[in-house]
């Protein structure tokens, strides 16, 4: 898969004192860990930080968002395309359903924090949606909707993107042992991954190798995080050199 089907985002910047951090990925990349060890280490260093996922619990319990994670191949562009013995979803509905839960969820909890000056780590964001649909639909026939919708999404002051195989997804998610969490079949997983690092690609997010350990991708993450321009513009407040200083044990 060519990262040229898929379109930069165009997001807006943002001028809020805060730091928007987000971290996306296939299922067992590591995502999770990674975001975990980075809000323990800001706060550790004295900074005021949150963490947040999308899409939230208002799409996550919808029986239609439901029906697409667990029905890999049964999808479909088109409303208009016949019901083949299994119900199918109309991507655009879950463009439309997902987005609009990013956008309302910027508004009522991560601008908020923005404001208050504080570090929002959140797992997922509008990269992991072009990475998903991408994997279930045409991009090109999506790609107006998510982009006209992303012009109202803040673009993040750093995003990470987590690298690992299809194999090392599978592994991980099996090693969970969790009857309602199985991995996909690898023919769907491969497009997965390679889709995600296609998106990595065109918007320009620190890709990470999530086969490393996680002890490594921290260290690498957190000197990437060392170079926000935001967090440097803090260098005489108390806890800007708490966090320098906690930088150079990493």
């Amino acid at each position: 898969m060519s990262n040229r089907i898929f379109e930069p985002l165009r997001l807006k910047p943002h001028n809020y004192p805060g730091v928007l951090i987000t971290l996306c990925g296939v299922d067992g990349a590591g995502k999770s860990s990674l975001m975990s060890r980075l809000e323990s280490a800001c706060a550790d260093a004295g900074l005021s930080c949150m963490t947040t996922f999308t899409p939230t619990r208002r799409i996550r319990e919808d029986a239609v968002f439901r029906h697409l994670v667990d029905s890999h191949w049964k999808t479909s562009t088109s409303a208009l395309e016949p019901e083949r013995g299994a119900r199918r979803v109309d991507m655009l509905g879950i463009i439309l359903s997902i987005m609009g839960d990013l956008v309302q969820h910027m508004t009522d909890t991560v601008i908020p924090a923005l404001e208050r000056g504080d570090v929002v780590f959140c797992d997922r964001y509008v990269f992991t949606s072009q990475a998903e649909i991408g994997t279930r639909s045409d991009p090109a026939e999506t790609a107006t909707v998510l982009n006209s919708i992303a012009g109202h999404l803040l673009r993040p002051d750093i995003a990470f993107g987590l690298n690992v195989s299809g194999a090392t997804s599978h592994r991980r998610v099996r090693a969970r042992n969790k009857a309602d969490d199985q991995p996909p079949p690898m023919n769907f997983l491969m497009r997965q991954v390679a889709a995600y690092r296609a998106v990595f690609e065109a918007n320009g997010v620190v890709a990470l190798d999530g086969e490393r350990s996680i002890e490594a991708t921290f260290r690498t993450a957190m000197t990437h995080i060392a170079s926000i321009e935001r967090l440097a513009a803090r260098t005489d407040s108390f806890a800007t050199r708490r966090f320098r200083r906690a930088m150079a044990t990493c």
